[in-house]
């Protein structure tokens, strides 16, 4: 059966025939800690000889003439906030080192002045943060908005690909080789394929999405695993000796698949744990099958006059807990929509689950897939 919708956007109107688918610092205690020595007993009335002690002063020298015994001097330490310290002339206190660093992994402030007696004191330990890119995607996408679909450039990580038994039997697991570096925590997302097909088939889309920090699991088309490829995931990141094990952001769990694989993306929306939807070419022409479940960000790639993108439409205006954005890209069909589609779909992941808000203009009014060679995009729910 096919049917006719025009979507119109504020520059543009397509008309397309519907085909249904299926397919601390440290503590130095040793600095100071010997209090100097008093002044020796005068003999026949001359001057008593001070001795200082190590890392402090005399605070009496004997008094000449009159015999009077050594006084002891005033050393000591007192240790700074995140450091350590020193002693200079007389006893006093000179606190050197930095203080803790702050959170995010900032370093403490390094080496005081040097005590007048006792020499230039030692660095400050380093901060107790974490690190500014915990928690993140690792280093910034600094590559421009056009290239990042081109499937030859790559993100800051070393994608490496593997196959695992996962839930349902065969999985393949796209994924940083620096997992884990400077503390980073990473997202976590599913991909379903298109009808017939293998992750295998996707492996430039899947490994550039691992270049970007991203850890992947896919299955073949039609076992539709999204809920336990996830919950095997979780686990992977709970278990010693896992590649994995506590280097998952599991607060950070995403879905997404290629026409039959988008149609599974729907049927699985309602995972309350989900905080992203990635869906191409592959609508359900209905809104019946699940788009009412989303109630996380998504974003639907389309192709200019392509089948599974008209039926795309009766989904995202099925769409009303969460924000979602529509773009469609010229001169593609069902085939090539997810690799033609690769930057608008990199940028979205980088923005909603990196933090990297450079790329929300790229989504508003004449930004990037928003204009040839996309046609003038639909969005909702963003400010």
């Amino acid at each position: 059966m096919k049917h006719r919708y025009v979507l119109r956007t504020s520059t543009t109107v397509v008309v397309a025939t519907v085909a249904l688918w299926g397919c601390s610092g440290s503590d130095n205690k040793n600095s100071g800690t010997v209090a100097g020595t008093g002044g020796a007993l005068a003999t026949s009335g001359a001057a008593g000889v001070a001795t200082p002690g190590a890392g402090g002063s005399v605070t009496n020298p004997g008094s000449g003439g009159t015999g009077v015994g050594p006084a002891t001097g005033t050393g000591g330490f007192a240790p700074a906030a995140g450091g350590v310290t020193s002693i200079g002339a007389g006893g006093s206190v000179i606190p050197i080192g930095g203080a803790p660093g702050a959170t995010g992994g900032a370093v403490g402030a390094t080496g005081g002045a040097p005590a007048a007696t006792g020499g230039a004191g030692p660095a400050g330990g380093a901060g107790g943060g974490t690190g500014a890119t915990a928690g993140s995607c690792g280093p910034e996408a600094t590559l421009g908005p056009v290239d990042l679909g081109d499937p030859t450039m790559k993100g800051p990580w070393t994608p490496t690909t593997k196959s695992a038994t996962g839930p349902t039997g065969a999985s393949m697991l796209f994924y940083p080789t620096e997992l884990g570096k400077g503390g980073v925590l990473h997202p976590v997302f599913h991909w379903g394929c298109g009808a017939g097909t293998q992750p295998s088939a996707y492996a430039d889309h899947l490994n550039l999405l691992a270049s970007y920090g991203f850890v992947v699991i896919s299955n073949a088309s039609g076992t539709n695993p999204a809920k336990a490829s996830l919950d095997w995931m979780v686990a992977e990141n709970g278990r010693m000796g896992s590649d994995f094990y506590q280097k998952l952001d599991t607060k950070k769990l995403g879905i997404g698949g290629h026409s039959l694989g988008a149609l599974e993306t729907l049927q699985s929306a309602a995972d309350p744990r989900l905080g992203l939807y990635v869906l191409v070419c592959g609508g359900s022409g209905s809104g019946t099958t699940g788009a009412a479940s989303i109630h996380a960000p998504s974003i639907f790639l389309g192709g200019e006059n392509e089948a599974g993108t008209t039926n795309f439409q009766p989904d995202y205006k099925a769409i009303t807990m969460a924000p979602s954005v529509f773009v469609t890209k010229t001169m593609t069909d069902h085939i090539y929509c997810a690799r033609n589609n690769l930057a608008p779909w990199v940028a979205f992941m980088r923005w909603q689950f990196c933090g990297e808000d450079k790329w929300k203009k790229e989504f508003a009014a004449d930004g990037t897939y928003c204009k040839a060679p996309w046609l003038a995009c639909q969005s909702k729910g963003f400010m």
